[in-house]
């Protein structure tokens, strides 16, 4: 998928005139020669790398190969605003780190190193001695120019899901008001903010009629909290006669009929649901707020506006045992979810969940991935009810259940529009299926 926050940074760094350039080594398949000969040849005074946890060892292999090549090494994204200082024992070979919402930030410290200026004491710059506060928060996101789209290979770009060959991502709030236990806010915290439904039309428009991309999906972590936003945006859709078709990530306790309708209307095809446990004591666990009633309402009434699901849920919670879990798999059969995420619970840094793990010694870090993971090793909990053997089994019992059964997969041939998709759909079924017979 694009990578919408070295998007963002590069259209902030050149909106104050300097010169950038992104290299997503992911999208262009380049291998870790290749990736040393492009940062070579780039003859960059400054190149930062961004990191999530999961991937961390990938960050800090590309950070030790981009060092010879640079002044200025800087590493950002959402694993250094987790563990902040500790970034430096992680990755010693840095400059500089950056945390919180970097649009502002970033700039700031670039202009500062050009005028040969000290950038330590600048707001969300971390360095070896210090941690400072993160920068204040960007109280108007329209005032953010759109991501640097022109800068990235947007042909690579795919989603098995989407309805058209070329997809693209779009963020249009931060921020979710919602305490899960398992959520890290360092970076965007919990004060929901969004874009007007104007300037999400305008970038919308830039998308369709520039890149020719049609098919798009809504990374916010809510993006139907503001029923009145949702509705201003969708009658646009249909006022400008904009065809696309879009996936966002709603929530079960938030469904409403009419919203629904419109979103559909609007070219909405696929709604993503936290629905995470059949069980009641696993939902209170979480934090989560939501009852499985709920979940099942949100389901039945997003089918029958014509859009589909995608659930998430989440196994080896630790207060659930094997055979609860196993009642998770019914409930993603019975809310008849077009498509599924099974995860195994996992305490990143910076959550709730983490300092509870620690606290009961149950942190571990294990071999129980997904067949779409990166990471070599996924924390999990360990306790009297979850052992690593039993997470691996949980896992491969729960998409052999719902994605290997006949009709499911006649369903998902029968489906397919396109060779895009087709080639997409074959790749991802092809590691699912690998996956599973290990």
């Amino acid at each position: 998928m694009l990578p919408l926050g070295m998007a963002y940074l590069a259209a902030a760094l050149r909106r104050d005139g300097h010169d950038v350039r992104i290299l997503d080594a992911f999208a262009l398949q380049l291998d870790w020669d290749a990736f040393e000969v492009k940062v070579a040849g780039a003859t960059a005074e400054l190149i930062g790398v961004t990191g999530m946890t999961p991937i961390l060892d990938t960050s800090i292999r590309a950070l030790g190969i981009a060092r010879p090549h640079c002044k200025y090494l800087v590493f950002g994204g959402p694993h250094v605003s987790a563990v902040k200082q500790k970034v430096f024992e992680q990755a010693p070979q840095i400059d500089f780190a950056m945390h919180g919402e970097c649009e502002a930030a970033f700039p700031k410290l670039v202009s500062a190193l050009e005028k040969g200026e000290d950038p330590s004491n600048l707001p969300g710059v971390i360095t070896a001695d210090r941690v400072n506060e993160p920068h204040e928060f960007i109280a108007d996101l329209d005032e953010l120019p759109f991501p640097a789209r022109d800068l990235l290979p947007n042909e690579r770009y795919h989603h098995a899901l989407s309805r058209h060959g070329r997809v693209t991502t779009m963020i249009t709030s931060r921020g979710c008001p919602y305490k899960c236990v398992f959520c890290d806010k360092s970076t965007f915290a919990s004060k929901w903010r969004a874009r007007s439904a104007e300037s999400i039309l305008a970038e919308v428009e830039e998308i369709v009629n520039r890149y020719d991309i049609r098919s798009i999906i809504i990374y916010d972590d809510l993006f139907t909290a503001d029923k009145r936003r949702v509705k201003e945006f969708c009658e646009g859709v249909v006022r400008h006669g904009l065809k696309i078709d879009w996936k966002c990530e709603g929530r079960v306790n938030i469904s409403d009929d009419e919203m629904l309708a419109l979103m559909k209307r609007a070219g909405c095809s696929m709604i993503a649901y936290g629905a995470e446990s059949a069980n009641q004591h696993g939902l209170d666990y979480l934090n989560k707020g939501s009852t499985p009633d709920q979940a099942r309402a949100a389901f039945a009434a997003t089918r029958k506006a014509g859009i589909r699901t995608m659930g998430y849920f989440i196994l080896g919670i630790p207060v659930e045992t094997y055979e609860e879990a196993r009642k998770t798999i019914d409930f993603a059969l019975e809310l008849k979810a077009d498509y599924a995420q099974f995860s195994i619970l996992s305490p990143f840094p910076n959550t709730p969940m983490y300092e509870d793990a620690v606290e009961k010694g149950w942190y571990r870090e294990v071999d129980a991935q997904n067949p779409m993971d990166k990471d070599l090793k996924r924390p999990v909990m360990l306790n009297e009810n979850w052992d690593e053997e039993k997470l691996r089994s949980i896992l491969r019992e729960a998409h052999r259940r719902f994605y290997l059964r006949p009709g499911r997969l006649l369903r998902e041939a029968f489906s397919i529009r396109g060779l895009g998709q087709m080639k997409s759909k074959l790749s991802t079924g092809l590691r699912l299926l690998k996956w599973s017979r290990k």
